[in-house]
């Protein structure tokens, strides 16, 4: 902790009830100091990394005032979370510990989309108050976006004039699960794209997480992003328990939980630096394949978790055509993508 920076801020904002203040002098006197905390591009990121850690724990200090004050004055044990504060998952997977709520809930979009598209589900429920909106206690399905069709994939195969495409109706997750267990880094594309910010399975990177090295091949050779950028693990719900301390569900990315200790180093390239994980849960129910997937790669090396990150490169959106999809296979170190039930390899890889 900076306690310099962490007194600063602590000046500068402060919480009482629902009302957060500050003092506008102050903050722009605050701004204006905060050039001393400044890295320079000569230094390495490194030494930022208590500042961050600092802004991080005073953020964790209002919010646990606001949301203590919303159970003491609401009595719920429940809690339901949107906003952009709602991407801060090493907060929310706190939120049980330092708060009464015993039940936290966030969407796959709580930011601007998913504020936007509450709202305009508030305003036809105004409109039309006789309508049903009960879920009956089900989470609702992220799945929204764009699809890639089996057409789009045939139509590269008549073209194709390189690439090694395979066809596998009845045996896709099975054969994904093989290449995984020896060590082959998957562009994964199942049905329609994920609404929000968090691939969770139907546009995702997918590899082994059992290795540190993996981490790294995979933000040097394909993100192309710092080597410090943590990965999720996405893990089947029945097995949660054994890796996560305290943990509860976290459907959508949502939660960062603490590995416990005995796990951190057998799947290490999940664990953050901290000993932590932003996990996805994983139900059959939710994601049929995702899951067959995850249990035949548990089948195979007896771990129920895969290491997922978004099939993007660092600062581009997900895909969303095939084009995408083989833009960022043919120029990264990704050693197969898979698209529907269609295995495809670059020329000089036979994975088959």
């Amino acid at each position: 902790l900076n306690n310099e920076f962490y007194q600063l801020l602590k000046q500068t904002i402060s919480v009482q009830g629902f009302k957060c203040s500050h003092d506008s002098k102050k903050l722009f006197s605050a701004i204006n100091s905060l050039e001393k905390f400044k890295r320079s591009e000569q230094k390495p990121i490194a030494e930022a990394v208590d500042l961050a850690y600092t802004g991080q724990y005073f953020f964790a200090e209002l919010m646990t005032q606001l949301l203590q004050h919303l159970q003491r004055l609401t009595g719920s044990n429940n809690l339901s979370l949107g906003g952009g504060c709602g991407l801060n998952s090493a907060f929310n997977g706190q939120i049980k510990s330092r708060t009464d709520f015993d039940q936290v809930f966030i969407p796959s979009a709580p930011a601007d989309d998913g504020t936007a598209l509450g709202a305009a589900w508030l305003a036809l429920h105004k409109i039309q108050p006789e309508l049903s909106f009960t879920t009956d206690n089900k989470i609702l399905s992220p799945y929204l976006g764009s699809v890639i069709s089996d057409d789009a994939v045939k139509d590269l195969i008549k073209h194709n004039r390189s690439l090694n495409i395979q066809h596998c109706p009845d045996s896709i997750c099975q054969q994904t699960a093989t290449l995984l267990a020896k060590g082959q880094l998957i562009g994964w594309i199942q049905g329609r794209a994920e609404f929000g910010p968090r691939a969770l399975g139907n546009r995702s990177i997918l590899a082994d997480p059992r290795t540190a090295e993996t981490k790294d091949k995979i933000n040097q050779n394909i993100k192309f992003r710092e080597s410090f950028r943590p990965f999720a693990p996405s893990v089947l719900d029945d097995y949660a328990d054994q890796f996560f301390e305290l943990y509860h569900e976290s459907p959508y990315m949502d939660k960062t939980l603490r590995i416990t200790p005995g796990w951190q180093a057998l799947i290490a390239a999940v664990c953050h630096v901290d000993g932590t994980g932003r996990l996805q849960t994983v139900k059959e129910e939710w994601n049929p394949r995702f899951y067959a997937l995850i249990h035949h790669f548990y089948q195979y090396t007896d771990m129920p978790m895969l290491l997922n990150t978004s099939f993007n490169i660092m600062g581009k959106p997900l895909v969303h055509s095939l084009e995408d999809a083989l833009a960022v296979f043919l120029t990264s170190g990704l050693d197969v993508l898979v698209v529907n039930d269609y295995l495809i390899c670059k020329p000089d890889h036979d994975a088959f």
